[in-house]
């Protein structure tokens, strides 16, 4: 019977254009915690507001947020710090790598190139990988 029945809804689900229902109404129906859900169909009417859960922080939120904004102020300038001894140093690495690049093509177009073209490797490792 329930076989049956099955058959007969796929043959109609697969014949006629079903009638659009919206998933918000689906959902709110099926589930009783999410009834208090606004819909994003309908414009925003605070009267029909239900009250539900607070949106205030509690004093344990509040208090790892202060925290954090206190740890995030006394890191800032060791962090500044660091961040620019690590430009510095990259900025020089890729100073000496183009500078290697440059005397390994000079030395490659010479009788040297022997030593011009793994300087010029070696300088061109060093310039990409401090681009990253």
């Amino acid at each position: 019977m329930k076989q049956a029945q099955s058959e007969a809804t796929m043959k109609q689900a697969q014949s006629e254009a079903m009638p659009y229902r919206s998933a918000s109404r689906r959902v709110a129906a099926e589930s009783p915690t999410l009834r208090n859900w606004r819909r994003t169909d309908r414009p925003y009417d605070p009267a029909l507001q239900v009250l539900g859960h607070s949106n205030s922080w509690s004093l344990g939120q509040a208090f790892v947020g202060l925290l954090a904004a206190l740890w995030f102020i006394v890191v800032l300038p060791f962090r500044l710090v660091f961040w620019v001894i690590a430009w510095l140093g990259r900025l020089t690495a890729v100073i000496l790598g183009f500078s290697l690049m440059v005397v390994g093509m000079a030395l490659w177009a010479s009788p040297l190139f022997f030593i011009g073209i793994p300087l010029f490797l070696i300088g061109l490792v060093l310039t990409l990988r401090c681009l990253d």
